[in-house]
């Protein structure tokens, strides 16, 4: 039997599993195959926005991404729904792409038909119907439309005994897309302020990484990229700015944790030229993915530097108990050196003295009580280790500049 033709017969029985709709293109992004029902959503999608249907453009450009990642690609539609694809090779040559979907991730409100409605200038007209063809499409948990993209992937590439080497290297960067609109969607179900949210995440990134904590960095790194997205919609621009912010705020986390300076510098250049050149989100992920990893892998590259690993004990620590009585002569004593040696050496690592990053770390943490919480201003100054709200006030409007009422007021 050709290898076709075994696609196929695969293709139709994960479609009878999953319920999900399969198309099978060729490389030049003509449908061969449909496995599964078409949906009558996308068919009134297509007829009310005419000529100016972006869909087709959104497949392919997607099929493109799945393609450099050599995984599976989720992604949302121009028309609010989720798909995702899975690129095919035969000797090493790139033979097509399997589209699945649409699928939604969530219960269908009439919220995203008038989202869809305003954004692509479709007659109301079409609102009833949309909404109504809405709810036939089939309603997937966001983990598992992560493990069906992945099942779909070792569906396709198991029918080729010596194609997994290529794909295996980029398999990390699919996965790394899977949570990525996993994040999204978590994103869409949360009230909380955004720049609450985003401080938060920095410095958790920042500790994570400072501390070795390898996993935890690497999934903040993706939820503040799905983050990201969801903000900025799909400006492209407003995107590229954020994500200049974000590859700023790596640069500055993979240097605190001790990797070569010189490295972060020409990493850094080669993403602001590559920057340039994009000119649509699908090319952006795949540049930004792929300066993540140098980034990771840069940060996270082992090394025998037993005054890094003592600053990374000794700052864990702080973080644990800067709300306390705590002293230099404590924590030098928790990592069991001289507190005169530590002192020096704490300078040394981090570039302010000891004093000082405990202090500053009160008052991050200060900032993050007053924009998240509606506590009195002498209950945080408590909760972040001050003994009084006046020695608070003053130390607060000496670092940032103003009071912390003042502070509150500007959120």
């Amino acid at each position: 039997m050709e290898f076709i033709d075994i696609l196929k017969n695969n293709l139709q029985t994960y479609s009878y599993a999953t319920n999900i709709t399969l198309t099978l293109l060729d490389k030049e992004g003509n449908q061969i195959g449909l496995f599964g029902q078409a949906y009558q959503y996308c068919s009134l999608f297509q007829e009310s926005t005419g000529k100016y249907c972006p869909c087709a453009k959104t497949h392919q450009d997607s099929c493109k991404m799945s393609l450099n990642l050599g995984e599976s690609y989720i992604y949302l539609c121009p028309a609010g729904l989720i798909h995702f694809t899975v690129p095919i090779f035969k000797e090493k040559s790139y033979q097509g792409s399997v589209l699945a979907g649409p699928i939604v991730l969530d219960y269908p409100d009439m919220t995203l038909v008038d989202s869809i409605i305003q954004k692509h200038n479709i007659s109301l007209d079409y609102r009833r119907k949309l909404y109504t063809a809405l709810t036939a499409v089939p309603l997937i948990e966001p983990f598992q439309a992560r493990h069906l993209s992945k099942l779909l992937f070792l569906l396709v590439t198991n029918l080729l005994a010596g194609e997994s080497e290529r794909t295996k290297e980029l398999s990390e960067k699919a996965f790394q897309q899977a949570k990525i609109g996993e994040y999204i969607q978590a994103t869409k179900e949360e009230d909380r302020p955004v720049s609450v949210t985003q401080y938060a995440m920095e410095k958790s990134l920042i500790s994570d990484v400072l501390s070795g904590n390898i996993n935890g960095a690497k999934a903040m790194l993706n939820e503040m990229l799905g983050q990201i997205y969801f903000t900025s919609g799909n400006n492209i621009d407003i995107i590229k700015v954020r994500t200049i912010e974000l590859i700023a705020l790596l640069s500055r986390a993979t240097y605190e944790a001790g990797s070569n300076e010189k490295s972060i510098y020409h990493m850094t250049e080669d993403f602001m030229k590559q920057l340039t050149d994009v000119k649509n989100l699908t090319d952006l992920s795949y540049v930004l993915l792929e300066t993540l990893d140098q980034f990771t892998n840069l940060a996270f590259s082992p090394k025998a530097n037993n005054n890094l690993t003592v600053i990374k004990k000794s700052i864990a620590y702080m973080n644990d108990h800067y709300n306390q009585d705590l002293s230099l002569d404590m924590v030098a004593e928790h990592v069991g050196l001289n507190p005169a040696y530590f002192s020096t050496l704490f300078k040394k690592e981090t570039g302010v003295n000891f004093s000082n990053y405990l202090l500053n770390l009160k008052i991050d943490n200060a900032k993050l009580l007053l924009a998240n919480s509606n506590l009195s201003l002498i209950n945080i100054a408590v909760e972040v280790g001050f003994d009084n709200q006046s020695y608070f006030s003053n130390v607060f409007k000496k670092v940032t500049g103003m009071t912390p009422k003042q502070y509150r007021q500007t959120l």
